[in-house]
């Protein structure tokens, strides 16, 4: 690696770096301030104590800051390595000295790729690690605080209704469980004054539970006693209280790997969000070739071997890579039929990276 290599590689981390923080400061900065009453309406908070909350609930929250902010502050960062180039005037010596300037834009280039691998890292292990704490709400940073559970469906389409949900002690208060029957409809109804997750066998342990099950209105041998109680013990909720709060999150299905979501792909038929869990995994996909896309539409425009205004390039450079910012975050977050959801999600890197191709190339130098 040569000394120019070293320097604009150098110059592109460093930014890289800067910029991701001011990012995730604004982040926090701006949750502080419109929720301050959330960290600090405890009776008897301290200071401390309120730190520590903002602390608990942005500290694990950081894996999906960085997988929110990690492919735009790529694509300005590169393009605020060149643009103080630009502005210093130092590429004319460059092109003077015969250096190519697509050749300029190697480092940054060889650079992003470990960046895009850090995102990958994160979007696949650390952020699915972490995805119950990210996906808590400030009622939830307290020990002691519950949240109600409302119509929480899991993989054999039993449907969860509690009046408290305590994940970290793992006990439910107020347990209303609407079971299927054989052929997944609505058959029973579970109710239980308390339930504690075990999670050596994986079932929920209930205190004072019972079934009510209802017999058919013609079924033989059933007269007088179409409705019974029967006792019960224990039920096989297939989720976990992490995972309770997860599905509560209206982003649980982007908290998830690609692994977990082919999991549930493949295990759940019945839940009425898969439409939502295929359209992130597509879009996990696409992610990195969408990051590299933004470089590619942002750089080149302070690769020029004339003198140029740097606010007039980067005005070109913000219009185009935030229109592709623009058609990524519609196309991403629109809700289409299942049999076109992944064209959509593809149409960013359809339209974009044919232009973002042409626009390295078409670089003079």
């Amino acid at each position: 690696m040569s000394t120019l290599d070293r320097y604009i590689a150098r110059t592109f981390l460093s930014s890289y770096l800067i910029l991701l923080l001011l990012g995730v400061g604004v982040y926090i900065f701006s949750d502080v301030v419109v929720n301050l009453d959330e960290y600090t309406g405890e009776p008897g908070l301290t200071l401390a104590g309120a730190l520590a909350k903002m602390l608990d609930y942005h500290g694990h929250r950081l894996p999906l800051y960085f997988h929110q902010l990690g492919g735009v502050m790529m694509a300005i960062a590169g393009a605020f390595t060149f643009a103080m180039m630009l502005r210093n005037n130092e590429l004319a010596p460059l092109v003077a000295a015969g250096v190519p300037l697509q050749r300029l834009a190697v480092p940054v280039l060889v650079c992003s790729v470990g960046i895009v691998g850090v995102w990958l890292v994160n979007s696949e292990a650390v952020m699915p690690h972490y995805a119950a704490q990210i996906a808590r709400r400030y009622g939830d940073l307290d020990e002691t605080g519950a949240a109600a559970v409302r119509c929480v469906r899991d993989d054999y389409n039993a449907i969860l209704i509690a009046e408290e949900l305590h994940a970290r002690q793992g006990w439910l208060k107020g347990v209303y469980i609407i079971e299927p029957g054989p052929n997944r409809v609505p058959q029973y109804l579970i109710r239980a004054d308390a339930a504690r997750y075990d999670p050596a066998r994986r079932t929920w342990m209930l205190e004072r539970g019972g079934r009510l099950v209802m017999a058919g209105a013609f079924e033989p041998g059933q007269l007088g006693r179409a409705i019974r109680w029967e006792p019960l013990d224990e039920f096989r909720f297939a989720l976990t209280p992490e995972q309770i709060v997860l599905r509560q999150s209206t982003q649980w299905a982007e908290l998830m790997s690609i692994r977990e979501m082919n999991q549930l792909l493949s295990a759940a038929h019945a839940l009425p969000n898969l439409p939502a869990v295929e359209r992130s995994r597509d879009i996990r996909f696409y992610q990195p070739l969408i990051m590299w896309i933004l470089v590619l539409l942002a750089v080149p425009f302070f690769l020029t071997r004339q003198p140029e205004n740097v606010l007039a390039a980067g005005g070109k450079a913000l219009l185009l890579a935030g229109a592709c910012y623009g058609v990524t975050f519609v196309a991403h977050s629109s809700a289409t039929d299942a049999a076109y959801a992944r064209l959509v999600a593809a149409t960013p890197v359809l339209i974009f990276g044919p232009i973002a191709i042409l626009n390295a190339a078409n670089v003079k130098t």
